[in-house]
C-alpha cells in the first residue's frame, strides 16, 4: 500500500463524520494539542476522530518518520537525486555532526560572521563611515526567509541601521533599495549559493555601478560582501576574499538563512538577536528529534497537512498570520513548501501514485483576509484548511490587540459551526460550516518563539516529503524557464513556437 493509497483509505473510514461533534470528545482533544519551544498549535478543528488521528501516527511509524529524521540531524545523504545530506539543523548546532570538517567549517564561518557583522556596527565601519544602510541582494531562499525574519523582529533591528532587499530584475526594485541612501553608508550584500544566479547578479552589478558613479573603484572593496557556496566565483566577480563567507552545499537555498545566508540579519539585527533566533530553531529541532510521534508537534502538523491534500483531496492551504510582522509568512510558506514538495514523482523517480503531492500554499495578513478572501472560504463551492497564527502577548495593553485576537477565535469557531440562514435570504446567509483549520499560538513574537516556528515548518515538511515518499531538496522544476530565458537572450530561438517568437518581437528583445 503507497502512502497516498494510505491516506485515501484512512479518509474514507470516516466519510460523513460531523466535525464539531467531535470537540467534545475529551481524549480526542487532549491528543491533538500540542506544545514546544514556546509555541501552541490546536489541531481540534480537523475532520478526523481518534481512531483516525492514531492511524495517522501509526503510519508515519510504519513509514520510519523516526528514523529518517534522524538521519537528516545525523548528516546523512538525504537528498538522493544530489546525493546531499541537508545541512540546515546543522547550521544551528554544529555539534550535530561531531568533529567532522563540516561541523569545523560551520564553527568558523559563524566566528566571521559575527566578527563581520559587530565591526559593522563600529562608526568607521565602512572607510571612516557608519553603516546606515544594508542592501541585501539574493532572490529565492536568499531573499524570501531574511526579508521574512527581518520584517518580523521589526522591534529587534539595530538603531540607526535600515536593512533592504533586491529580488527582482525590475530595475525599480534596486532603484527602490537604494532611494535616499549615501553611497559613503551604504553596504551591499550579495547572497547566492550558485553565484550564477541571474537575477542576482545583474543586480550586483548594476549596485556595483552605482558606488563606484559616487566613490569610483576605491569605495567597492569597503562596501561589498558576498555569502555563497563558491566562494571563488565571488572572488572571480570582483569581491575582497576577506569579505566573502562561504556555506556548504548541503545548506538548501530555501533552509539557509540561518547560515552565511543569513548575513543581512546579522548587519541589520545585530549577532545577539541572530544567536537568539538559532536558539529558538534548535529548541524545536530537539522537540522533534525526542517527541515522540503521537507529541511530536511537527510530525503532527505534517500528518494533517498530507491527510488534508492526500486523504481528503483539498488542493490548496490558506495561512492567515494575525500579526502585521508576520504579513511575509505566507511567502515564506510557499517557497519553503511548494519548491519542496511541488513534484510528481517520488523519490525513485517514479509517478507518484495518485497524483498528490503538497498543496499550493497562499494567504495573508488578518483581520485584512477577513475582507476578502474569507467569504470564499465560508461560502465558496471549494474548500480551503486555514492555517491561524497569533501572538498571545503583544507587549501593550491596546484594545485593537484584544480585537485582533478575538476576531481570529470567532474565524476559527465560524469556520467549524457556520450557521442557519433565516428569513427571506436564508439561503444567501446560510454557511455550512464543519471547515478545517488549524491554529499555532506564539507566546511572544520573539527572536527565540520565530526561530522555532520556522524550524517547525521546515522540519514538517521533511515529515510531508517522508510521507509522500519524494525528495523536498531538489527542484529541477525551476530551472526549465531560467534555461528557456538564456537562450532568448543569447538570440538563439530554435526550438520555440509562434507565440513565443512573436511574444519577443513585440518585447523588442529580437
Amino acid at each position: 500500500m503507497t502512502s497516498e493509497t494510505g491516506m485515501k483509505a484512512i479518509a474514507a473510514a470516516q466519510a460523513g463524520v460531523d466535525m464539531a461533534s467531535l470537540l467534545s470528545d475529551e481524549a480526542r482533544s487532549d491528543a491533538l494539542q500540542f506544545e514546544a519551544a514556546g509555541l501552541y498549535l490546536d489541531l481540534r478543528r480537523q475532520k478526523l476522530t481518534l481512531p483516525t488521528w492514531r492511524a495517522l501516527v501509526e503510519r508515519a511509524d510504519v513509514l520510519g518518520v523516526d528514523e529518517r529524521l534522524a538521519a537528516l540531524f545525523a548528516g546523512e545523504i538525504v537528498n538522493g537525486t544530489e546525493q546531499r545530506p541537508a545541512l540546515h539543523p546543522a547550521c544551528r548546532n554544529p555539534a550535530l555532526l561531531g568533529e567532522s570538517d563540516a561541523a569545523a567549517a560551520m564553527i568558523a564561518t559563524r566566528k566571521k560572521t559575527r566578527a563581520f557583522a559587530d565591526l559593522m556596527g563600529r562608526p568607521d565601519a565602512l572607510d571612516g563611515h557608519p553603516v546606515r544602510r544594508v542592501v541585501n541582494i539574493g532572490i529565492g531562499g536568499s531573499d524570501l526567509g531574511p526579508r521574512f525574519v527581518y520584517d518580523a523582529l521589526g522591534a529587534f533591528r539595530r538603531e540607526g541601521v535600515e536593512t533592504h532587499f533586491v529580488s527582482n530584475l525590475d530595475p525599480a526594485d534596486l532603484d527602490d533599495a537604494l532611494e535616499g541612501a549615501d553611497p559613503e553608508t551604504t553596504l551591499i550584500l550579495v547572497i547566492s549559493k550558485s553565484f550564477t544566479t541571474q537575477e542576482t547578479l545583474m543586480n550586483a552589478r548594476a549596485a556595483r555601478a552605482w558606488i563606484v558613479e559616487h566613490l569610483g573603484e576605491a569605495g567597492v572593496s569597503a562596501r561589498f560582501a558576498a555569502a555563497t557556496a563558491c566562494p571563488d566565483k565571488a572572488k572571480t566577480f570582483g569581491l575582497d576574499e576577506a569579505r566573502i563567507f562561504a556555506f556548504l552545499d548541503g545548506v538548501g537555498g530555501r533552509y539557509s538563512l540561518w547560515s552565511a545566508a543569513g548575513l543581512a540579519l546579522e548587519t541589520g539585527l545585530g549577532s545577539d538577536v541572530f544567536d537568539r533566533l538559532l536558539k529558538g530553531a534548535q529548541a524545536m529541532d530537539e522537540h522533534v528529534a525526542t517527541a515522540p510521534l503521537d507529541r511530536n508537534m511537527p510530525v503532527a502538523k505534517a500528518l494533517i497537512d498530507v491527510f488534508n491534500r492526500a486523504g481528503l483531496g483539498l488542493p490548496s492551504r490558506c495561512v492567515a498570520a494575525y500579526s502585521s510582522r508576520l504579513e511575509r509568512l505566507p511567502s515564506y510558506l510557499q517557497q519553503l513548501e511548494m519548491e519542496s514538495l511541488g513534484k510528481s514523482v517520488n523519490a525513485e523517480g517514479q509517478p507518484l501514485s495518485e497524483g498528490h503531492s503538497g498543496p499550493l500554499v497562499w494567504g495573508g495578513r488578518g483581520s485584512d483576509l477577513q475582507h476578502s478572501v474569507f467569504q470564499w472560504l465560508h461560502q465558496g463551492l471549494d474548500e480551503a484548511p486555514v492555517d491561524f497564527i497569533a501572538i498571545a502577548d503583544h507587549g501593550r495593553d491596546d484594545e485593537r490587540v484584544r480585537a485582533l485576537n478575538a476576531n481570529l477565535a470567532a474565524q476559527g469557531a465560524a469556520l467549524t459551526h457556520g450557521r442557519t440562514g433565516e428569513g427571506a435570504l436564508a439561503l444567501h446567509k446560510a454557511i455550512r460550516g464543519g471547515r478545517a483549520s488549524a491554529t499555532f499560538v506564539m507566546d511572544r513574537l520573539s527572536p527565540e518563539t520565530l526561530g522555532a516556528l520556522i524550524a517547525l515548518h521546515e522540519h514538517k515538511v521533511f515529515v510531508e516529503a517522508v510521507i509522500y515518499g519524494l525528495n523536498p531538496f531538489d527542484q529541477w522544476g525551476v530551472e526549465l524557464g531560467k534555461s528557456l530565458a538564456r537562450s532568448i537572450l543569447s538570440g538563439d530561438m530554435a526550438g520555440f513556437d509562434g507565440p513565443a517568437r512573436e511574444l519577443t518581437h513585440r518585447l523588442g528583445l529580437d
